[in-house]
């Protein structure tokens, strides 16, 4: 197994920047997710470390020797794409035994090594299948067996169960997971655009927007303790809810002014003037009656989600999620809540950088 470091990585098709100075650290043995929306540089970057792309400027490190220069299939990393892309006239048993056959090894290796990663996944009764005999799931399973089969140092997964039913993706998040965290140990570099994906699998978050890194953290750190806006607002579902405003004393208090509401803020938050207050619909307190510090609010719909429900409130130009208790009655219109405060967030509101929280 191996450490994978990007020393100032760029990236330009041309005047576009794909990827621009990328520092980023993956430990030994980590599972490691890039995510972000796409065109953000996600999969150009995983391209880079397979050798699919030549960086721009910058190094790229596995191990204890720079790669930049080293030919893809020297790399010792091993890639599955989204399509998967299995070779339609090969069996089962030909797709995964296809990058040994290549590598040189002999018959019987590559037998021994084929049978052995198929029992592994739980695949050695579709070894004389072809491809279109097979389900999503099964075929994910060829396309981790063919890359697992090299024994590689580093694996790298491009939206690998994005064409899944949600069913099997979810089982598929799971079983991937233990495979290459708890099983192997063996370094991933997981692409994704979806935060539940991330959120479920990663060791850690590596969150990309325009080619440029916002935060890299543990799950607990991305979603408790956000960078920025783009970070509060893309990962989380629904989004955290922001809101441009003031914050200002008001006798011995602190208070938020913005988009016709008031909210009292801790003393603790030492920054005036202008500012975007943020908080997560899961971090408030709702009841339906009127209550000290609460505040006012009119229901315009409610998203009923199994056990969770999220009601819809506007102040201005402002929608605001908040989850509404499981038991609360929602044929009424009115509602009154009030954010936790300890759960509350200030961003700067020129660089939406995180400055309380």
């Amino acid at each position: 197994m191996a450490r994978v470091l990007l020393k100032n990585i760029t990236k330009k098709f041309g005047e576009v920047i794909a990827v621009d100075r990328l520092n980023l650290e993956i430990k030994d043995g980590e599972f490691m997710v890039l995510l972000g929306p796409s065109g953000c540089g996600k999969s150009t970057t995983l391209r880079m470390i397979a050798g699919l792309e030549t960086p721009t400027e910058g190094e790229i490190w596995i191990g204890d020797r720079i790669i930049n220069e080293i030919d893809p299939t020297k790399r010792n990393v091993a890639m599955v794409f989204q399509s998967y892309a299995l070779y339609p006239h090969m069996t089962v048993f030909g797709n995964i035994e296809f990058p040994l056959r290549m590598a040189g090894v002999s018959k019987g290796e590559r037998a021994r090594r084929v049978r052995e990663v198929a029992e592994f996944l739980g695949i050695e009764e579709l070894l004389n299948r072809k491809p279109s005999e097979l389900s999503g799931g099964q075929q994910q399973r060829v396309a981790l067996a063919r890359a697992l089969v090299r024994e590689p140092e580093v694996f790298l997964l491009d939206e690998p169960l994005s064409n899944l039913d949600a069913k099997i993706r979810t089982q598929m998040r799971f079983e991937l997971k233990k495979l290459l965290s708890y099983d192997l140990g063996i370094t991933t570099i997981y692409v994704t655009h979806d935060q539940v994906e991330a959120m479920t699998m990663a060791d850690r978050i590596a969150v990309m927007e325009r080619g440029v890194l916002q935060q890299v953290g543990t799950p607990n750190e991305i979603f408790y303790k956000p960078a920025n806006t783009f970070v509060a607002t893309f990962v989380g579902s629904p989004p955290m809810n922001l809101i441009e405003g003031d914050i200002v004393e008001r006798g011995e208090n602190v208070v938020f002014e913005g988009s016709e509401l008031s909210i009292e803020m801790p003393r603790s938050v030492e920054i005036r003037g202008k500012a975007i207050l943020g908080f997560r619909p899961q971090h408030v307190e709702v009841r339906s009656e009127q209550a000290a510090g609460f505040i006012w609010g009119k229901l315009l719909g409610v998203e009923k989600l199994g056990v969770e429900n999220y009601g819809h409130i506007v102040y201005g130009d402002t929608e605001i999620i908040l989850r509404l208790p499981e038991e609360m009655k929602t044929d009424g219109k009115e509602i009154y809540w009030k954010p936790r405060e300890d759960r509350l967030y200030v961003f700067d509101s020129k660089s939406g950088r995180l400055v309380y929280g």
